[in-house]
């Protein structure tokens, strides 16, 4: 029984350092829900984060500063993602990129309505980004589950995460299909629902994320 209630306390303990971590860090992958405000806005939280450098100096070239401020909801990607986005398509060079992309690469992650886990499903639901419809944009959330390893047990605690989904045809499982249709790309959030200063809601989405080239 001693060691039952001391295995308890210890989960307890490795429960709140993990939840505390997630606060401390919101951009790293914490796994979950932030659930936490900021004073800065959308632009300077990111600015105080070193992993969104390069992201930043992409925003600052097409003038997206005050957009990004504006939007209602934001998936930032991190400097890691676009590292993996210029090595995929061979770019040597940021000036490589800026030739070859446009605005729309930015902005078909932004939306015009605040996007939480209150008002998506696991199904999945579309939402109108600001790039139009040459970037059809759905998201999900997805329920996950985190273990904590001990001698004796694996307490275990469920939570859910948002998913960011670039629609290729019709949105996956809608009625009425083509068999054809192309299976739509997913891309985990690895922190959501950081609400900034200017009233953005700011969802990170994961590190290997696939950028869309646009």
């Amino acid at each position: 029984m001693k060691n039952l209630h001391k295995n308890t306390a210890i989960a307890l303990v490795l429960l709140f350092a993990i939840i505390t971590s997630c606060k401390k860090d919101e951009y790293l992958e914490d796994g979950g829900l932030s659930e936490t405000s900021t004073p800065l806005s959308t632009y300077d939280y990111l600015k105080s984060n070193t992993q969104f450098d390069t992201t930043l100096l992409l925003i600052d070239h097409f003038n997206l500063k005050d957009s990004l401020n504006k939007a209602a909801t934001v998936f930032a990607f991190t400097d890691y993602a676009i590292s993996k986005f210029m090595r995929d398509l061979g770019y040597a060079t940021l000036q490589d990129m800026y030739d070859s992309v446009s605005s729309k690469m930015l902005t078909q992650y932004m939306f015009g309505e605040a996007i939480t886990l209150d008002n998506t499903t696991e199904q999945g639901a579309p939402f109108n980004d600001w790039a139009g419809a040459i970037a059809p944009a759905a998201v999900s959330k997805a329920l996950r589950t985190e273990y904590i390893y001990l001698t004796n047990s694996a307490p275990a605690f469920d939570y859910y995460t948002l998913t960011y989904i670039k629609v290729n045809g019709v949105l996956d499982g809608s009625s009425g299909a083509p068999p054809a249709d192309l299976v739509d790309v997913k891309i985990a959030c690895q922190s959501s629902g950081i609400k900034t200063s200017t009233g953005t809601v700011l969802h990170i989405l994961a590190n290997n994320a696939p950028l869309n080239k646009l």
